[in-house]
C-alpha cells in the first residue's frame, strides 16, 4: 500500500468540511482510521473558526471549499508556517469547467474556491488533487505561487465496499396525506437521532421535499405512476412499512389497501389503530395497530427492529393473509 501524504503531516491534523463527505470516504478515510482518533479532529466550515482549538493544530487540511468565515484563519495559519492542505477532486479552479454547471451550483463553487485561484497561495501551501489531469492543470493554473501539488494515492477503506447492514423503513404518502406528513416529521427526526441503522424510503409529493431533505440516511422518491409504483413495490423489500392514519373526515372513506402494500414489500406493517385498519389488522399477528402519540410509534419501531423473528413473522403472516384475499 502506498504512503498516505496525511501521515507526513504536522499532528495533530484538523480535517475541515462544508460538504465533500465522498470526497472524504475516497481520498481520506483510510489514512485518517490509520491515525489515533486524538491526533486528528474535525471541524464544520458551517462554524464560526475556534481560535484556541486551531492553536493546538499541527497542520490543516481542507476538502473541496474554502469556508467564507474561515479566510481569516487561513491567512493566519499560513503566517504562521503551519501547513493548509486543499484537497481538490474536481477541476474548481478551472472557471470554464465550473460554468459548465447550473448557476446554483456554479455559484456555490465560485464562492468556495474559483474566485481564489489568483491568490490561493495566500490561503493554502498544498494542493493534493485526485487526477493527472488536475496535477497537470493546477500547474499550470497556480504557476508561480509556490504551492506544492501532490497526486494522492486511491485507498479508499474496505468499510466503502462493505458499509455494514441497515434496516429500511419506508413510508409511501402522497399529496392527500398532508397531516400524516406533518406528524411524521418530529417522529422520524427522533428515530434518526436515536438510531444510526435506519435508511429511511420515503415517497414525498415534491412541495414537501425540502422539509425532509435534512433527514440523515434517507431516501426521497418522487410520486410514481401506478405501474412504475406496482412493480417497484413488488421488486423490492423493507423491514417495517408505517401506515399512519390520523382522524379527519377525508380519511373516513378510506380502504385497507396499505396492507398489500405491506404485503408486496414483505415488510411488518405499522397501522393507526382506527378505521380502516382497526378490525382488519390482526393486531400483533399481520401487523400492528398504534395509538397516535409518538412515543407509541418509537417503541413499536424498536421491538420490531431489535426482533428480527416477531418481525419476518409479521411480515410472513401478512403476506398469506393478503394473497388468500385476493381473487384467483
Amino acid at each position: 500500500m502506498v504512503s498516505h501524504p496525511l501521515h507526513g503531516l504536522p499532528q495533530p491534523v484538523g480535517l475541515l468540511m462544508e460538504g465533500g463527505a465522498p470526497t472524504k470516504a475516497y481520498w481520506l478515510q483510510s489514512a485518517l482510521e490509520a491515525l489515533e482518533t486524538q491526533r486528528w479532529i474535525e471541524l464544520h466550515g458551517a462554524s464560526a473558526p475556534d481560535h484556541e482549538r486551531l492553536e493546538q493544530l499541527g497542520s490543516l487540511v481542507v476538502v473541496r471549499r474554502l469556508p467564507g468565515r474561515w479566510l481569516h484563519s487561513l491567512r493566519q495559519l499560513r503566517s504562521k508556517g503551519k501547513p493548509v492542505v486543499l484537497v481538490l477532486d474536481d477541476a474548481l479552479l478551472d472557471p470554464a469547467a465550473v460554468a459548465e454547471q447550473r448557476w446554483h451550483y456554479r455559484w456555490r463553487l465560485w464562492l468556495g474556491l474559483t474566485r481564489h485561484r489568483h491568490h490561493l497561495d495566500q490561503l493554502v501551501s498544498d494542493l493534493w488533487v485526485t487526477t493527472g489531469w488536475l496535477a497537470e492543470h493546477s500547474r499550470g493554473t497556480l504557476q508561480g505561487q509556490g504551492i506544492r501539488i501532490l497526486q494522492l494515492p486511491l485507498q479508499p477503506p474496505l468499510s466503502l465496499l462493505h458499509p455494514g447492514s441497515i434496516h429500511r423503513i419506508a413510508y409511501l404518502g402522497s399529496a392527500s396525506h398532508i397531516e400524516e406528513w406533518r406528524w411524521l416529521l418530529p417522529l422520524l427526526e427522533a428515530l434518526q437521532q436515536r438510531r444510526s441503522d435506519c435508511l429511511l424510503e420515503l415517497v414525498l409529493p415534491p412541495g414537501w421535499r425540502r422539509r425532509f431533505r435534512h433527514l440523515p440516511r434517507t431516501r426521497l422518491f418522487y410520486p410514481m405512476d401506478w405501474e412504475t409504483y406496482l412493480l417497484d413495490t413488488g421488486n423490492r423489500q423493507v423491514d417495517l412499512l408505517l401506515t399512519p392514519l390520523l382522524s379527519s373526515r377525508f380519511n373516513q372513506g378510506r380502504s385497507p389497501t396499505k396492507f398489500f402494500e405491506a404485503a408486496r414489500l414483505q415488510a411488518a406493517g405499522l397501522f393507526s389503530n382506527r378505521a380502516p385498519y382497526a378490525g382488519f389488522v390482526r393486531d400483533g399477528h399481520d401487523g400492528l395497530l398504534l395509538d397516535d402519540t409518538s412515543d407509541s410509534w418509537l417503541r413499536a419501531i424498536d421491538q420490531l427492529l431489535e426482533n428480527k423473528r416477531q418481525r419476518q413473522a409479521i411480515a410472513e403472516h401478512c403476506l398469506r393473509r393478503a394473497e388468500e384475499l385476493c381473487a384467483r
